[in-house]
């Protein structure tokens, strides 16, 4: 059974959640001051994770820095089966020893956004200690949410421990991956210029209509809708980062040629007019 868990600090724990995907509520690429660790038990799933397409395998933990637009795309309608945890690395530095924090943080601050399959032993030590997270969370008891932080620093330890001296290999497994992860790439680095698909194909060499229609099945999403989604998340950044920056300048640096227009889109992707966005950013600060 699909649990969500809200804890008093800032974290949060979906132990094997088994929701259907629907394409209406989910659609669309976010990010998070949060870190992330992300865990793939079952179904068939894509996940794009800044310029990367990962194509999911049982046993896949992804580590992500989750400021890097990110989002999965699974099969609609299909099982899709996952935990994931988010936590704020800020209640976390406290409760791990002085000498260690470093090591342990350093999966999501240095290799950010990874992905490692674990198999054999270490898969059936990490997922028990995935199940005793959860089992823990549901009790009442005295001293629930320390025990809850010595076993996230427990969990924590163990990934520091898989990730020492690991080499991360990012390259795509397929061309459609390597196709998407170019598309993408492209993006990220002319997001503030006007691009259109005769940009792209002539970029990839490839034709308008394939490359839109591998997008779109690879990622759920339409390329111009990811090219906004990765404007918006840059304005958040400035905003995030940059306290004291105009949205007409946020919209600027963002891409966006009018600042009607990035108000709108805005509003769309986040629920609110940007300016109230930079006022309760740092309100909670």
């Amino acid at each position: 059974m699909t649990r969500m868990h809200q804890f008093n600090a800032p974290l949060e724990y979906s132990y094997r959640s088994t929701r259907i995907f629907s394409s209406g509520a989910s659609d669309g690429f976010h990010s998070h001051p949060h870190y992330e660790v992300y865990y793939f038990h079952a179904g068939e799933c894509t996940y794009i994770i800044g310029d990367r397409v990962y194509s999911l395998e049982p046993g896949d933990l992804i580590l992500m820095h989750g400021m890097t637009l990110h989002r999965a795309h699974p099969v609609p309608g299909g099982l899709y089966e996952r935990t994931t945890l988010h936590f704020d690395p800020s209640l976390i530095r406290s409760s791990l020893h002085p000498d260690r924090i470093s090591e342990v943080l350093m999966p999501f601050d240095e290799l950010r956004n990874c992905r490692i399959n674990l198999t054999g032993d270490i898969r059936a030590e990490f997922e028990s200690l995935l199940l005793n997270l959860d089992q823990l969370s549901v009790h009442s008891g005295e001293f629930r949410q320390e025990r809850m932080t010595v076993r996230l620093c427990d969990l924590l330890y163990f990934v520091a421990g898989i990730c020492h001296g690991i080499v991360v290999d990012h390259r795509p497994s397929s061309d459609k991956e390597r196709h998407v992860q170019h598309i993408m790439g492209y993006v990220d680095t002319h997001y503030m210029q006007d691009i259109g698909l005769d940009d792209l194909a002539n970029e990839l060499h490839l034709s308008k209509p394939y490359l839109a229609g591998l997008f779109k099945e690879m990622t759920g999403s339409t390329i111009f809708k990811y090219l906004y989604d990765r404007r918006i998340n840059q304005a958040k950044l400035l905003f995030q980062f940059q306290p004291d920056i105009s949205v007409t300048e946020a919209s600027r640096l963002s891409g966006f040629k009018r600042l009607s227009h990035f108000s709108r889109i805005f509003k769309q992707n986040v629920g609110c007019a940007p300016d109230l966005y930079r006022t309760r950013l740092h309100r909670t600060q």
